[in-house]
């Protein structure tokens, strides 16, 4: 098979660069397993990134970032611009993903189970909507989780348990002490309601969704910590649960997939509610360490780690000679 020139962005400026250096790292080893001229770069936005050899470049970009300026379709978009193909899904699809609000908003009116949530933008609309009294009267009671709208990697996630929300009380005390730490990383914050049970998540592969993999975190909360700390979550995949209940994550991701417009491979998350499997978010550039989610579940359906990357780039190597 014809070897390609690939070019590995990594690192960048977001919350997520420690993550992004570790994914690009195990991608460019497994693309030089596979025999592909491949070239690693820690990027980050401005001058540097421009001084790359855009006049030469490589036959595939595969995009190893992870937040601001890597999932956000802004790397997607130059790409287009100069007619360089990369893995991945496109700016429209990236950009909307990067913002769960939006993302949830176009899955629930196409029938996909999502949380009840509200969208804040800024300090000053929470406190409209208090003064309109949309907080006392039912949007809000016991627990919630804040999340920055743009962050990945449960980066400035606040959870928020306490009594009944009230002006004045000592939980809308509590409540705003959470949200202005969220307001820190970004303007956008979801408040999504908390929703117990356990954690799935089911990489698409080409529209495909391979075997789920379950989380099970010691600290019974799937933060950061958990996810990037050796030994703080056990993982199961395929995951414990029933051929019914898997088939339905399955189904959704796979809907989900299609209807956000994704391309080449994503991951959505779940948790397992009362009523069933409720989708949470769509990772367009998910990890890849070779300990991430997406590699375990490659793995279970019979592809090795260098294989998967190995299928992303020949992926987008086959959009650039259509």
């Amino acid at each position: 098979m014809n070897q390609l020139k690939v070019w590995v962005l990594m690192g960048g400026p977001s919350s997520e660069r420690e993550v992004s250096l570790r994914t690009g790292t195990g991608v460019l080893a497994a693309l030089k397993k596979k025999g592909h001229q491949a070239e690693g770069f820690d990027v980050k936005p401005g001058p540097e990134f421009l001084k790359l050899d855009w006049k030469t470049p490589p036959d595939v970009v595969f995009i190893g970032l992870h937040g601001t300026f890597g999932e956000d379709g802004v790397i997607q978009g130059f790409l287009e611009s100069i007619g360089v193909s990369y893995v991945g899904s496109g700016p429209k699809s990236s950009s909307l993903c990067f913002h769960k609000g939006l993302t949830k908003k176009i899955l629930s009116d196409r029938d996909v189970r999502v949380p009840r949530s509200v969208d804040i933008q800024g300090f000053e609309d929470f406190e409209k909507r208090v003064e309109r009294g949309a907080f006392v009267s039912g949007d809000f009671r016991k627990n919630w989780f804040l999340k920055p709208a743009r962050e990945g990697s449960t980066v400035g996630i606040e959870r928020h348990r306490g009594d009944e929300f009230e002006v004045g009380s000592q939980a809308e005390k509590s409540f705003v002490e959470s949200l202005k730490k969220t307001l820190k990383f970004d303007n956008y914050v979801l408040i999504e309601e908390w929703i117990e049970g356990r954690e799935v998540t089911a990489t698409v592969l080409e529209g495909k969704a391979l075997p789920l993999v379950e989380m099970r975190p010691k600290s019974k909360f799937y933060d950061y910590k958990s996810k990037y700390t050796k030994g703080l979550t056990e993982y199961f995949c395929p995951a414990e649960i029933s051929a019914e209940l898997t088939k339905e994550c399955q189904e959704m991701a796979e809907k989900a997939f299609l209807f956000l417009e994704c391309r080449d491979y994503g991951r959505a998350d779940f948790i397992l509610g009362p009523q069933g499997p409720v989708f949470l978010e769509m990772n367009t550039l998910p990890g890849m360490t070779e300990t991430s989610l997406v590699p375990k579940a490659a793995r279970a359906a019979g592809i090795e780690y260098e294989d998967f990357c190995d299928r992303l780039v020949r992926a987008a190597m086959s959009r650039a000679k259509t």
